[in-house]
């Protein structure tokens, strides 16, 4: 998992610092000066990093490499320290100094690896050692006096807590990972493993170790003689003698399974997840969790392990809860016990499309699913306020990404959800219990994150769609669906009920503004432009703000008229949104280009200014003030935050 975002630059720009504090006091600081909260849901993965300086502590470089996430009591809370300027591959923990944390990471700008330490637990990263290439591992010695970081160019080295790096000679180039067992080095090359003799001493000469067939390698784990290696959905090789002979890893799952994780928990088990081969109807075939506690001999299964959790990305343990395993897969961070019941304790990292709130509760659309949580309006934030929702079981991580929300009453929500078809396809689901199950509609060709229900008739619901470009309508709640192809659109983003008229709508698209009075089945072109979201004023419905790439229009006679924003820069507008008492705010998030943050105006979008205090993540793409008027809630590239506004 050593990939590296395309839109890092930008996301890593727009990142800024600050850390998720339990609790704020409304009263404490005027509106907008106090500080953004990250509440959560708690829905990534990423790579582990314990420390025994600090058992309760551990490091999360999250899959998107953006920043390093940090709790301190055993996953209940996490802080957003702060963002690493690059994109982290890879993460390690000093053992004897919890506060020193190396990231092995690439410049996103040149393309230059990166080793990047902190001395302040995550909180500010520096860079220590660069290389010509992508840097894909790092690991630490016992001791903290020796550490590693590896990848296109060969190895790095520095032996006196990584003040001073040279290069390793004689290393192989596209190293993909380290493993460190006692003196012995491993690297993995692809098809091929080396192992550096006495590397904690005097290293000797890489040298190739002789690997049975021809596997892609990608990953490595190594402990008390045991060596294993994998790649992506492929074979594994299997060492039980330091790496002195390899065998191919066979156990009781099929011979054609493919092994989608191996590794090593820190008690000697041997872990690995296998996916059979596709049905013969195109169904993914039948996955399993396998656990060998004597140098893979015999071997148990643990069924239940991937239905809990989906993928296995990375295990290991907190150093003072050796018998409690964290696993780290697609859609969050969790631990267990005996691989049967699992709790999830981490990261709030996830992309959040929309954000509804739904009677007490708020309700966030994700790439892996909607969360929900009573959580983000509470006025003091309880233990674990950030995972939303746990049953027992981990969202799909494939064809489940919700693009839009809309909420139908104080207990109905709708959403769009991306299907897992041959085409494009997407489907408006309903749900009458605020949040916590779906159900299914008609599935219908597009990607959509545009949905909007008349509050006049809420049985009339409207979808656009992009790639597949078109305006939907229900006369059902959305359980049917006519499509209207109309000419000019190209991909629409947002749609919004006009109430002065029956049928009447704003259609966002990314060619520019367009009006209908019949329901999307025609519409009027109004303006040109990359349109993001259209917010109808809920108080004056001939108010309306358009946001979109480098800008904010406003018009104030319904449609007649619009005038940009001023007081605001280049960047992306991805939604506004107002208060009851007439404010309105702005977000900014943006393809290519870091975010703005958020803006307000007092003035229903004639001027704009920046808010004094931002959220760690400026890419922010969705905007909620709750219903009571107390907080204002911003669904981020990396999760949502909450600000005071009383």
């Amino acid at each position: 998992m050593h990939g590296r975002p395309l839109k890092l630059a930008a996301l890593t720009a727009g990142l800024s610092l600050a850390l998720a504090v339990p609790t704020v006091s409304a009263s404490a600081e005027p509106a907008h000066a106090q500080p953004w909260q990250l509440v959560g849901p708690n829905s990534t993965g990423g790579h582990l990093a314990f420390t025994p300086d600090a058992p309760a502590r551990l490091y999360v470089l999250p899959d998107s490499g953006r920043a390093v996430y940090r709790t301190d009591d055993h996953g209940d809370t996490w802080t957003t320290p702060g963002p690493l300027g690059a994109g982290g591959t890879a993460i390690t923990a000093d053992p004897r100094d919890g506060s020193v944390v190396y990231v092995a990471a690439t410049d996103p700008a040149t393309g230059t690896g990166e080793v990047l330490r902190s001395d302040d637990a995550a909180r500010t990263f520096r860079a220590v050692a660069t290389s010509p290439g992508l840097l894909a591992s790092v690991v630490v010695s016992p001791s903290g006096e020796d550490v590693f970081a590896a990848g296109d160019d060969g190895v790095l080295t520095s032996t006196d807590h990584g003040r001073h790096w040279a290069k390793l000679p004689g290393a192989p180039a596209g190293v993909t990972d380290l493993a460190l067992d006692g003196d012995h080095l491993f690297l993995a090359t692809g098809s091929e493993i080396h192992v550096v003799d006495n590397a904690l001493g005097h290293p000797r000469a890489p040298r190739k170790l002789s690997v049975p067939g021809t596997p892609y390698l990608s990953n490595l784990a190594a402990a008390d003689g045991i060596v294993v290696g994998s790649g992506v959905l492929g074979s594994a090789v299997f060492s039980t003698d330091g790496g002195r002979t390899f065998r191919t890893l066979i156990g009781p799952w099929g011979a054609d399974d493919a092994m989608a994780f191996t590794g090593l928990t820190p008690a000697g088990e041997l872990v690995v997840q296998s996916i059979a081969s596709p049905r013969p109807d195109g169904s993914a075939g039948a996955r399993d969790v396998w656990v060998s506690r004597d140098r893979g001999r015999t071997w148990t299964d643990r069924p239940a392990a991937t239905g809990a959790i989906d993928l296995y990305s990375e295990i290991g343990s907190f150093p003072d809860r050796p018998r409690e395993q964290v696993v780290a897969a697609a859609a969050g961070i969790f631990t267990t016990r005996d691989s049967v019941t699992f709790r999830r304790i981490g990261v709030p990292d996830t992309e959040v499309n929309a954000l509804a709130s739904v009677g007490p509760a708020l309700v966030a659309a994700t790439r892996s699913g909607t969360y929900r949580s009573t959580a983000p309006f509470a006025a003091h934030l309880p233990r674990g306020y950030q995972d939303w929702g746990w049953t027992g079981q981990a969202p799909d991580t494939l064809g489940n990404s919700v693009g839009a929300l809309a909420t139908v009453s104080a207990k109905a929500v709708l959403r769009v959800r991306q299907g897992y078809c041959e085409v494009d396809c997407f489907t408006v689901e309903s749900s009458g219990y605020g949040g916590t199950t779906w159900q299914q509609f008609a599935i219908v060709p597009g990607n959509s994150r545009a949905l909007a229900v008349d509050p006049r008739d809420p049985s009339t619901v409207y979808a656009g769609s992009y790639l597949t470009p078109a305006v939907y309508t229900s006369h059902d709640g959305g359980r049917t669906l006519t499509q209207h192809a109309l000419a000019g659109l190209d991909g629409v983003q947002s749609i919004a009920v006009d109430p002065r008229s029956r049928g009447a709508v704003w259609i966002g698209d990314v060619t520019g503004l367009y009006r209908s009075t019949d329901g999307g089945a025609t519409a009027r072109k109004l303006f040109d432009g990359e349109v993001a979201h259209v917010t109808v004023d809920p108080r004056d419905a001939r108010h309306v703000v358009v946001t979109g790439a480098g800008f904010v229009k406003v018009t104030t006679d319904g449609g007649a008229t619009f005038r940009s924003a001023a007081g605001l820069g280049t960047a992306g507008y991805s939604d506004a949104s107002f208060t009851r008492d007439g404010t309105l705010y702005v977000s900014s998030a943006d393809k290519y280009e870091p975010g703005a943050g958020v803006l307000l105006s007092h003035d229903g979008g004639r001027h704009f200014a920046a808010l004094p205090t931002q959220p760690a993540d400026r890419d922010v793409r969705t905007l909620l003030p709750s219903a009571d008027g107390r907080w204002l809630l911003a669904g981020t590239g990396a999760g949502v935050y909450r600000l005071p506004l009383r």
